[in-house]
């Protein structure tokens, strides 16, 4: 009777295991075995913190011509920049990275002021840089809606502000892919994300301002 409730049991968990394979799509699926390498190997790690721009592409490696389990992206859709602090800064603390990259802030609640994402990175920043990492942070990023443009500014004002202040690197990329304040739209495949020519633009931008950066970085760590 126990044999056959464990037999039992025991199909019901692999069945589990593989329907929750199945809805995983190749790309998240591919993350994932990269992120688990990441954590066992003795290669420089960068960890990428963010939201849906850094959480739908994952061609980190080509831009820096690193190996694959030498990205670390744990870039989530929709996440908040205090989101990305309250719940990773844990990581951003542990000894198995080098270089923190961050790029969040454009998600916000109706009562969420630019100083709220601004204080919730500048907090990331700090941590990082008592643990001896290296934080790169991104300026976020205008939508096509007029009604952000403004919170946009002001956010990357005082991000900017906040790298000079704390002698961090800080990555421009808006007059590449923006004007006026708003997101190009050959850039947009909806007003806000980015499709194949916005990546394109995008990480051809950071791959200019952080290329010999991160070598450089990547080389001292761990030496």
């Amino acid at each position: 009777m126990l044999k056959t409730i464990i037999r039992h049991l025991s199909l019901f968990l692999l069945g589990a295991i593989i329907t929750g394979v199945a809805f995983l799509s190749i790309d998240k699926a591919r993350r994932a075995v990269l992120n688990y390498l990441s954590l066992h190997t003795s290669s420089p790690v960068v960890l990428i913190l963010g939201d849906s721009h850094f959480a739908r592409s994952d061609v980190w490696s080509d831009i820096w011509s690193l190996k694959p389990w030498q990205i670390r992206n744990l870039a989530v859709d929709g996440y908040q920049a205090r989101q990305v602090y309250a719940l990773y800064r844990d990581q951003v603390a542990s000894d198995d990275h080098c270089i923190v990259m961050v790029m969040v802030g454009i998600n916000r609640t109706d009562k969420d002021r630019s100083d709220d994402a601004a204080h919730a990175i500048d907090k990331l920043i700090r941590l990082a840089q008592k643990r001896k990492k290296r934080p790169v942070i991104l300026e976020v990023m205008y939508t096509e809606n007029p009604h952000d443009s403004a919170y946009v500014k002001n956010l990357n004002e005082q991000l900017q502000s906040i790298t000079e202040s704390n002698n961090t690197k800080f990555v421009k990329v808006n007059h590449e892919l923006s004007n006026g304040g708003k997101l190009l739209p050959q850039y947009s495949r909806d007003g806000l994300h980015l499709n194949n020519a916005g990546y394109s633009a995008l990480f051809k931008e950071i791959r200019a301002q952080t290329l010999q950066f991160i070598s450089n970085e990547l080389e001292q760590c761990r030496g």
